[in-house]
C-alpha cells in the first residue's frame, strides 16, 4: 500500500459512523456506541499499519458536514501521536474513541449555530460553551463503561492552569488524553476554512500552540504534536 492518499475520499467509513452517531444524539436519541467503537478501532490500527508520510484527514462535503469530519480528523490526529508516544493499542484505542466523540455535545445545539458567517448572539455563546457538560453527560448516559470519553468531553476545553470552560473549582489541570485531544482539536479547527474566518497555515498554528505551551497547553504534548506534525504532511481541507 502506497504512503499517498488514495482517488477515494479517506475515513469516509468512519465519517458515515461519527455522521450518524451525531444525528441519533442531535434527534435526543441514544448514543450508538458500537459504530463510535468500530471507528476507534479502524483509526487504531491506521497509524500502525504502516509507514504513513501523510496523516489521513477526511474530506467535508459541505460546511453542514463540519462536525462528524472535525471529529474524525481530530481523532486520526490523537491517535497518530498516541502512537508516537508508544502507547500500546488498547490505549490508544481509547483516544481515538475519547476523540471521536469530544465534541458530541455540540449535536445538541442549532445548526444555524454551527453555521453562522458572522458572530454569536450572548445567548448562542452561552449555548456554545455548554457543549462539553452536554457531551459528557450524552456519554455517561450510554451506560457503556465510557468514563475516559466523558472526562474529555467535559475538560476538552480546560486549559493546563485550569482556566477555560467550564469553570471547575478548584481549578485543576485536565487530563493527560484531554490534553492530547485538545491540541489536535485546536489545530484542526484552525486549520479548517470556517463560515468566519479562513484556515490559518500551519506554521501560524504551531507558533499559537508553542507560544502558550507551559501555561495553556502540556509543555512536553505540544513538543510531541509538532514533531508529529512536521515529520508528516497533513492534507489541508
Amino acid at each position: 500500500m502506497s504512503g499517498n492518499l488514495t482517488a477515494d475520499p479517506p475515513l469516509i467509513v468512519e465519517v458515515d459512523a461519527l455522521r450518524y452517531a451525531f444525528a441519533e444524539v442531535g434527534a435526543g436519541r441514544p448514543l450508538p456506541v458500537a459504530e463510535v467503537e468500530a471507528a476507534a478501532e479502524a483509526l487504531t490500527l491506521e497509524p500502525r499499519a504502516y509507514d504513513r508520510k501523510v496523516l489521513l484527514q477526511a474530506i467535508p462535503e459541505g460546511p453542514e458536514d463540519y462536525l462528524p469530519v472535525h471529529a474524525v480528523n481530530v481523532a486520526s490526529l490523537a491517535a497518530a501521536l498516541a502512537t508516537s508516544l508508544e502507547m500500546d493499542d488498547a490505549a490508544v484505542r481509547l483516544v481515538a474513541l475519547s476523540a471521536l466523540l469530544h465534541d458530541i455535545g455540540m449535536s445538541r445545539l442549532p445548526a444555524e449555530t454551527l453555521l453562522r458567517e458572522g458572530g454569536l448572539e450572548a445567548e448562542e455563546r452561552i449555548r456554545l460553551k455548554e457543549h462539553p457538560a452536554v457531551g459528557a453527560r450524552v456519554i455517561i448516559a450510554a451506560e457503556a463503561g465510557l468514563e475516559l470519553p466523558a472526562v474529555v468531553a467535559f475538560e476538552h476545553h480546560l486549559r493546563l492552569d485550569g482556566s477555560g470552560y467550564p469553570s471547575v473549582e478548584p481549578r485543576r489541570a485536565p487530563h493527560r488524553v484531554s490534553r492530547m485531544i485538545q491540541l489536535c482539536d485546536i489545530w484542526h479547527a484552525l486549520r479548517s476554512e470556517r463560515p468566519y474566518r479562513a484556515a490559518w497555515p500551519p506554521d501560524i498554528v504551531l507558533s499559537f500552540l508553542s507560544e502558550r505551551a507551559g501555561f495553556e497547553f502540556d509543555a512536553e504534548l505540544t513538543a510531541a504534536f509538532t514533531k508529529l506534525i512536521r515529520q508528516h504532511t497533513v492534507p489541508i481541507l
